[in-house]
């Protein structure tokens, strides 16, 4: 900022285009020169000096509507409101297939370390986490204690956690019952799978949190043509192929509000963060830049005063004879 004259409105000084001609025409016109000429001079003199300051009152008040603004100052603190999120994620058998983008990464790893970026990122939120091991369990509670999380998440790499089936619909319903339903938050579940489901009804879920203002965003996982789950065979002996269910995903998007993230994206992480950034509207983020400093009171003050100088300068007009 220079600290230089702005407007808010600088279209409020074209009136003075119209008061300007006029309120000179009314001061110095000469059938005006000719009328006064006739008035005693105490007279005269106090009626000059109304319309002079009648003209100050409108060329103030203009000011004041325009918003005039110069110098500069702190910029004002902005608000957010908090944002709790709770991170959901599937460690059934079939995230463990390495079909993403980057060769030997599974699907979980991949889910996982976009969700950590966001939590690294977004310090101020509250995040806690579930995981379905074919029925959905709170892990961690939510808490401001982000290294908590994303130690949590770092525990996730490997099978050790993972179980046979995928149950949605209990790692919603799980991840909704880790909301504190006191608080005025936005609440948020991101949802790390590939979308397969053996059992339970996602929709069912959803509708859960719907009626609860909850919003999903999933993080879909793994890839379109699939991957072999590691240690699971069919009948046969053949490999079980799995592949992620993409509608799924985009359905739970589309049905609570949420931003789909697909996983295999070049800024996944980049697109969550902002998402979650733009939910918020009540945590302090204090401003750190300078801006113009409001002044159009200054202008009301001096155009009340204009007001009723004008009608003082008119007292006692009678005079004496």
């Amino acid at each position: 900022m220079n600290g230089g004259l702005v407007f808010n409105n600088p279209w409020i000084l074209t009136c003075l285009i119209v008061i300007a001609p006029l309120a000179l025409f009314d001061l110095f016109s000469p059938l005006r020169g000719r009328i006064r000429s006739r008035l005693p001079p105490p007279l005269r003199i106090k009626l000059f000096m109304s319309q002079f300051f009648s003209c100050l009152f409108l060329c103030f008040l203009l000011f004041a509507i325009a918003g005039l603004q110069w110098g500069t100052g702190q910029a004002r603190s902005e608000y957010r409101r908090a944002v709790d999120v709770v991170i959901a994620v599937d460690v059934s058998k079939s995230m463990l297939v390495t079909d993403c983008n980057t060769e030997s990464i599974t699907r979980l790893k991949q889910g996982t370390l976009i969700a950590r970026e966001a939590v690294s990122a977004l310090p101020g939120m509250r995040f806690a986490a579930a995981v379905s091991r074919n029925r959905g369990i709170a892990a961690v509670p939510l808490t401001w204690d982000n290294g908590a999380v994303l130690a949590f998440l770092d525990s996730l790499d490997g099978s050790s956690l993972t179980g046979r089936g995928t149950n949605l619909e209990s790692l919603l319903e799980a991840a909704e019952r880790s909301f504190q339903p006191s608080s005025p938050s936005n609440r948020v579940i991101l949802l790390v799978s590939d979308g397969e489901a053996l059992s339970g009804s996602i929709k069912n879920a959803l509708a859960l949190c719907n009626r609860n203002n909850i919003t999903v965003t999933p993080i879909l996982t793994g890839s379109d043509e699939g991957g072999a789950v590691p240690g699971a065979q069919g009948p046969g002996g053949e490999n079980i192929i799995s592949r992620r269910d993409a509608a799924v995903m985009r359905m739970a998007a589309l049905q609570t509000g949420g931003v789909f993230i697909d996983a295999n994206g070049g800024d996944a992480a980049g697109v969550l963060i902002s998402h979650l950034r733009s939910l918020a509207a009540e945590t302090e983020n204090p401003g750190s830049g300078e801006t113009n400093m409001e002044r159009w009171f200054v202008f009301l003050i001096l155009a009340i005063m204009a007001y009723g100088a004008s009608k003082m300068s008119l007292l006692n007009t009678r005079g004496r004879k």
